[in-house]
């Protein structure tokens, strides 16, 4: 019960963050986004990992970022499937077998939101890429629910989710 508050809580102040944050950020595209993402920084690292990402427009942007989701969603699913099956408690590998649903859900709202991206139905990708960002806090969550420590490298890449859902969101608005 206290994570889908948390869960909640979390996606309603990101909306409100994005719908009243001021748009007079100059700079490139890139910037311009990440900066109505909870980690600016942590986003622009990501985003601009890809070479590409420089000169994108809108749509091309929204491609790349869609795609490097998608491979870290991949890599993610096989890191806690592999936690999962090297899990020697118990609780810890019912978590990570928890995880591993969530994570399928995760790149599921993904491929739905990168069809509506597609057709510029801002909406719709709001709503998948928010579903997935919610899929990624009950993983989370369920690691402080049940007493045990989330691996680092899952947290992080996790987190980094997270950007990528929030810049995909705060492009979708922009379309």
């Amino acid at each position: 019960m206290a994570s889908s508050f948390i869960i909640s809580s979390f996606l309603a102040s990101f909306f409100l963050s994005i719908l009243f944050t001021s748009t007079t950020v100059k700079g490139d595209l890139v910037s311009e986004i990440c900066a109505k993402t909870p980690n600016a920084t942590l986003c622009e690292t990501l985003i601009r990992s890809d070479p590409r990402s420089k000169t994108a427009d809108l749509e091309t942007l929204g491609t790349i970022t869609f795609n490097m989701t998608s491979k870290l969603i991949d890599s993610t699913s096989t890191l806690v499937t592999s936690l999962r099956d090297n899990a020697t408690n118990a609780t810890l590998k019912g978590v990570y077998s928890k995880c591993i649903d969530q994570y399928a859900f995760v790149e599921l709202n993904r491929e739905n939101a990168e069809g509506f991206f597609e057709a510029k139905k801002c909406g719709q990708v709001v709503h998948f890429m928010s579903r997935s960002i919610g899929d990624l806090l009950t993983c989370d969550g369920s690691f402080f629910e049940h007493s045990v420590v989330e691996d680092e490298k899952l947290q992080q890449a996790s987190f980094s989710l997270e950007q990528y859902c929030s810049a995909i969101i705060v492009m979708a608005i922009r379309l």
